[in-house]
């Protein structure tokens, strides 16, 4: 569950009244001053897309009766996604909030709502034609403004289908006073004896209710024009100085999706073909994103500009067997799909270092928000990342896209915010929802592994249902959710192929493991904790003895460092982590096995390798730190 909205910029954006589209700046190019609309933070609104409001139809009729396409068709729409118990967007259109959709993480379905310009919209098209409203008399109706709930007492009419639950609309006079939730069913509602409070009402101190002109992009770009530029101006002016000041060669990381696409044209704008285009297939992209990525080449060829990929291969499903699914709490797959290949390919075609511009932006995290514009990252050494576009909110984002009339990723028009690992852990409820339903084959992929999964843990069949296993340890929410549903769901699950156990033996910690040690498996990574010499049907490192049934050692800190490198010899899924962070290049992957091996020639004990393999630093983060 989110904790309150979290503020990450300004919660507001603004309006031109006569343009009716929004701005990114107090002014319109055209009419001059607009006004503010202020929204739920971190108000980093987008335009919705044709099937983005053809949804937005289906669940308003399903709860409303009607559609309200003659309400909203033609007009720029804005979706603003905010914080709750899972994906929440408001609407805005013709310069207010008009409502909301609301995922319920409980019943698995979208909920609609209506601010009161919303139902005033409603009211005024289609009146009692639509559904969940309630007429209530005028004593009532100073009070309820005020903030008061509805009592049955006070209620002339209501429409049937009402339900405990369910969203209305208050009505007195013909105007439109109130929205709230349902706290009694409709028999109750119009029941006067029945006490206790009939609808909660939402206070709403202002309401901003207009109705708007048609408008296209082209009106919100010729309106936004001069702000736009400025916005690009300065961008482009912080890549010339920051290429500059680094003096290094140039990539732009390009993921397919809108960000990395604003910073390309930028690049292009300002650099022109000098530099190069760095993309990282996890192998768990989209096919769309992957076709689209393709087509890119393609075009960015005939420019001449070099386009490198990283390639994950199926690293990921190799490593499911070692790791378990991921979750949000033990994110191993970015290291693995990304942190891997990412920092071998890197470290390929620029051992001198690479100043890599990102499409990252400060309203997506509170990390990225924290995160400075250049930075070193830590676990790719040869790499400085900066962001042109950090100020940048995805309005600014996709006005640019517009402006420039950049080819981007056809699956924003299918309803998806999240253009990366399909099945990612951080996805909602909400995203993975439509991912069924817009992308069924590649969830059914993902629900197989799942079930296998979920037989192995012991887990109930919500544990797949309600995204339970996008968590290693299950958060206070989500066991909540839990209890609500009354399923038991253990508080953590773990996966370990490889077990051992301790023993005190004559002076010595003993280390036992549930399987064979093999020597020669051991010997390939064995100088990574010191000298390594061979003994009769044993391999000594220092004071550490390795046979084939166990290991003995003089301290309990040598006999975990022994189970560590057990661990690393036998579930190594050839990440190349640790390839890319070993100072001596004594590391590298075996082409046959996908596995570690070390150079002894090289390799100076210096444990780099250890303190970066997710093995050890997010497979079992009670023996060591995370990532």
């Amino acid at each position: 569950m989110r904790k309150g909205p979290v503020f990450l910029g300004k919660a507001h954006i603004y309006w031109c009244e006569e343009c009716n589209v929004p701005l990114i700046s107090e002014k319109c190019d055209i009419h001059g001053e607009g006004f503010r609309v202020d929204l739920t933070p971190p108000a980093d609104v987008r335009f919705a897309f044709k099937k983005d409001i053809e949804f937005i139809r289906r669940e308003f009729k399903a709860h409303y009766g009607v559609d309200i396409g003659e309400i909203i068709d033609g007009k720029i729409v804005l979706l603003n996604k905010t914080p709750g118990e899972d994906d929440v967007y408001e609407i805005i259109l013709d310069g207010y909030i008009f409502g909301w959709l609301r995922f319920d993480p409980l019943e698995l379905k979208w909920k609609p709502g209506l601010k009161i310009e919303g139902a005033t919209a409603l009211w005024k098209h289609f009146g009692k034609k639509m559904k969940k409203w309630v007429i209530v008399d005028k004593g009532a109706k100073e009070p309820i403004k005020n903030g008061a709930n509805v009592l049955p007492v006070g209620v002339i009419e209501a429409e049937e289908s009402i339900r405990v639950g369910d969203d209305v609309i208050v009505v007195c006079d013909d105007e439109v006073i109130a929205t709230g939730i349902a706290k009694k069913d409709y028999e109750k509602l119009i029941d006067k004896t029945e006490r206790g409070t009939g609808i909660k009402t939402r206070h709403q101190r202002k309401v901003q209710y207009r109705e708007g002109k048609t408008a296209t992009m082209g009106d919100v770009i010729k309106a936004n024009k001069s702000a736009l530029e400025e916005r690009v101006k300065e961008a482009r002016s912080f890549m010339r100085k920051t290429a500059q000041s680094i003096n290094k060669p140039m990539a732009v990381a390009f993921s397919g999706g809108k960000d990395s696409l604003a910073v390309l044209g930028l690049a292009l704008e300002e650099f022109g073909g000098d530099f190069a285009v760095f993309f990282n297939n996890t192998g768990i992209e989209f096919p769309e994103t992957i076709e689209y990525v393709k087509e890119m080449e393609k075009e960015l060829k005939k420019k001449n500009i070099k386009f490198i990929v990283a390639d994950a291969g199926n690293a990921f499903w190799n490593a499911l067997s070692v790791f378990s699914p991921p979750g949000r709490d033990y994110r191993w797959c970015c290291k693995v799909t990304k942190l891997g290949p990412i920092t071998l390919t890197i470290k390929e075609h620029y051992p001198e270092g690479v100043l890599m511009f990102v499409g990252q932006r400060k309203y997506e995290s509170i990390q990225r928000y924290k995160q400075p514009r250049v930075w070193r990252n830590p676990w790719v050494p040869n790499e400085i990342g900066a962001s042109p576009i950090f100020h940048w909110n995805a309005l600014e984002v996709w006005l640019y896209i517009f402006s420039r009339k950049l080819k981007y990723n056809p699956l924003y028009e299918n309803r998806l915010d999240r253009i990366g690992c399909f099945m990612c852990p951080s996805s909602s409820l909400a995203e993975i929802q439509t991912l069924k339903e817009e992308k069924p084959e590649l969830w059914k992929k993902w629900e197989d592994e799942l079930r296998k999964w979920k037989d192995r843990f012991g887990m109930p069949e919500e544990w797949i249902t309600y995204g339970f296993w996008r968590w290693r340890r299950l958060t206070k929410g989500e066991k909540a959710i839990a209890r609500k549903l009354g399923v038991e769901i253990p508080e953590k699950r773990t996966w370990e192929p490889v077990k051992y156990s301790f023993e005190e033996r004559d002076g010595e910690f003993v280390l036992k493991i549930n399987t064979k040690i093999i020597l020669e498996r051991i010997e390939e990574v064995a100088p990574i904790l010191g000298e390594v010499s061979r003994e009769e049907n044993a391999l000594r490192i220092g004071d550490i003895l390795f046979t084939t049934e166990e290991v003995r050692a003089k301290s309990r800190e040598n006999a975990i460092r022994a189970y560590h490198l057990i661990k690393r010899a036998y579930e190594c899924v050839g990440c190349g982590v640790c390839v890319g962070k070993c100072p001596e290049n004594a590391l590298r992957i075996n082409p046959h096995t996908r596995k570690i091996e070390v150079d002894s020639a090289k390799c100076i004990h210096c444990g780099e390798c250890m303190e970066v393999c997710p093995l050890l630093k997010i497979k079992n983060p009670q023996e060591g730190s995370q990532l």
